[in-house]
């Protein structure tokens, strides 16, 4: 954090729009605009949400900054945390000051600082009151930049931002003007194109000595269909040269994404150095589709943490395993959520009662979403979880949504140090990012919600993939979104193409509720309600989903609990034992063991609160896997994970 600031060290630079100098936000709040927190008035403030909203000050000309003082207003023993950035051309940003104390003052606070700038943004990522963030004062200090030139001189080094407008020759290429875009999108000035073979030419780009891997821009698109794409190939020298990337580009979520797409050369395997001309060529376009262009960089991709080996299996317990109930897939106001971390957590405990709770947030909404290591969100959840955790009474988890919009559909990770986020255009092509997930042994995996991926559902679970298998273990069920392909029918699609995975019951929270959305848990057996001993089951399979409320359910194959791999033998004994762990006014009536291909083999009914189920299977019957179904007498249900067995 910078240095607290003496007063009266410099001039305070006058705030006001007469002098040119204007304040917007992402989000206002009405009767709050953005120059309420300039406007000299001690009785007006800023106010917007949800977290993770800028306020930003342009300046009209450059400053050199010694100070800054900010009153946040918040309210008594209220508290927020905040990022100061300043910048010269709006694309670059400095990191300036920051504030992660739960320090309040009236007074606000002073900072020191140092720099050219025309531009401060100021990003507000936590406030402890409400979602509702205000800024009620700003103070700069400085003076006016000297300038010896106003020319703009375009400076293209990595890993600068530069706008793409600014470019040295093109053909079919042309700039056009944005100037009302939705909030995050562009205005100004961008280059657009869309016919084959149209290229623009950016002339002695710096790779610098440590040398580039990646291609990155802001690309938005003129037409909003998905399947409507644009190859762009990139080139050394001219439209004839070295081919050295590719980056094919569709549109995202939204309009406009910030996108990275890898750079390679022959003879330089690993990376490209030196100084270049650079020519951005259209290789392939589909009919009607244009795409427009803010800003470019070549830049070294930040690198994904060294892998660590799985850990060895814990022992069993003596006694029987305990059941945890929890939600494995919710989000919060950091991506498209409401609210923060630390009230997920808290409602999850508190309010719904159940054991644990996983914030896994879309990945490509993480800030710095090209960056994992520099993502404060990323930093900001783990932090709250390892705060939220209490062993052996809560677990507050974390991960990430693996969001593509290439309709194969979205995967939540566990277990990982990093998010991969599928901007990183070499993830869309799905066997590299199960080339990459397969490399870390000790990480979880989860498809996610496979009725609801767009056209390709998770490419149907093929091919299967051995190696792939080791890492992903758990699969979506929810029967309320989907009564026809929200059941069984994804979980016994992957089984019968040789997974191991073990259902779950995700709620997906997008407006709060974290856990009290509906009935659906995902049930784990452990002996302890650790992180390590969490992770372990859900290595291991034992865990089910549920729909029906405090349903215990174990499941044993010849003395082996569900998620068990067994050899081959004569013999199939099965026992499977249900009941409640807490008194809900509700009956088990009736319980199935299936087998391959959703076949039911058994089934059992009754009228009771507890369920003993004990039979024996013949050598002809027998089945690569087995799984057990058991209903309550509302028709809420749960669903076990399978017992493997060699034949």
């Amino acid at each position: 954090m910078a240095r607290q600031l003496e007063q009266g060290q410099s001039q305070n630079i006058p705030l006001n729009a007469e002098r040119g100098v204007n304040a917007t936000a992402e989000q206002s709040l009405e009767g709050h605009e953005a120059n309420k927190a300039i406007d000299g008035q001690a009785d007006t403030y800023w106010a917007g949400g949800p977290y993770y909203v800028s306020w930003e000050l342009d300046l009209g000309s450059r400053y050199e900054l010694e100070g800054i003082l900010l009153c946040t207003g918040c309210e008594p023993d209220a508290y927020a945390y905040y990022v100061v950035q300043c910048s010269e051309d709006r694309l670059n940003w400095q990191t300036i000051a920051e504030k992660r104390d739960n320090r309040c003052s009236a007074e606000g606070e002073r900072f020191e600082i140092g720099g050219t700038a025309q531009y401060i943004r100021i990003t507000f990522t936590y406030c402890s009151s409400g979602e509702t963030v205000k800024l009620r004062d700003v103070q700069l200090f400085g003076c006016k930049a000297v300038i010896e030139s106003e020319a703009e001189v375009a400076v293209r080094r990595s890993p600068k931002l530069f706008y793409a407008a600014n470019f040295d020759d093109a053909h079919g290429f042309e700039v056009a003007d944005i100037e009302d875009g939705e909030p995050g999108e562009p205005t100004g000035q961008v280059l657009t194109g869309g016919e084959v073979g149209s290229y623009v030419i950016y002339r002695k780009v710096d790779f610098t000595a440590d040398g580039v891997n990646q291609l990155r821009g802001m690309f938005g698109f003129s037409d909003m269909d998905r399947e409507k794409r644009i190859k762009l190939e990139v080139r050394l020298d001219g439209p004839d040269g070295v081919c050295v990337g590719t980056i094919e580009l569709f549109r995202q979520w939204k309009r406009w994404s910030n996108l990275a797409g890898d750079l390679r050369h022959e003879g330089q395997p690993e990376q490209l150095a030196g100084v270049h001309d650079l020519c951005l060529i259209i290789s392939e376009a589909a009919e009607g589709q244009s795409v427009l262009i803010h800003w470019l960089a070549f830049v070294q991709g930040t690198a994904l943490p060294v892998p660590r080996p799985r850990p060895a299996d814990l022992p069993e317990p003596a006694g029987e395993y305990q059941i945890y109930y929890g939600n494995l897939h919710s989000h919060t106001a950091l991506s498209d959520g409401i609210g923060v971390p630390e009230e997920a957590y808290d409602f999850a405990r508190y309010t719904a009662g159940i054991d644990f709770l996983a914030i896994t947030e879309h990945s490509n909404l993480y800030d710095h979403d090209l960056d994992w290591k520099l993502s404060r969100k990323w930093r900001d959840i783990q932090e709250m979880a390892e705060r939220k955790t209490e062993d052996d009474k809560f677990l507050a988890l974390f991960g990430a949504e693996t969001t593509w919009y290439n309709q194969f559909g979205h995967m939540n990770t566990y277990a990982m140090d990093c998010f991969i986020n599928t901007y990183e255009t070499r993830y869309n092509d799905i066997n590299c990012y199960y080339e990459t997930i397969k490399q870390y042994p000790e990480s979880i995996h989860q498809w996610n919600h496979p009725w609801s991926c767009g056209l390709r559902h998770h490419d149907e679970f093929e091919p299967y993939d051995e190696a792939v298998d080791q890492v992903l273990h758990l699969i979506e069920l929810n029967p309320m979104e989907s009564p026809d392909k929200g059941g069984l029918f994804y979980y016994i699609r992957a089984l019968d193409k040789g997974w191991h995975v073990a259902p779950v019951g995700s709620q997906d929270n997008h407006y709060g509720q974290w856990g009290s959305q509906n009935t659906l848990r995902t049930a784990v057996l452990a002996e302890r309600l650790t992180r390590e001993h969490f992770y372990d089951a859900a290595r291991r399979q034992r865990v089910y989903f549920t729909s029906a409320l405090h349903l215990q359910v174990w499941f044993r194959i010849n003395g082996e609990i569900m998620g068990s791999r067994l050899e081959g033998g004569e013999e199939v004994n099965i026992a499977v034992k249900a009941s409640y762990a807490q008194a809900t006014g509700r009956m088990i009536v009736k319980a199935e063991l299936y087998g391959e291909q959703g076949r039911i083999m058994e089934q059992m009914e009754l009228d009771a609160a507890e369920l003993n189920w004990d039979l024996n299977l013949s050598a002809q019957e027998k089945q690569r896997y087995y799984f057990v179904k058991v209903y309550q007498d509302d028709g809420e249900f749960a669903v076990t994970a399978p017992i493997w067995i060699k034949k």
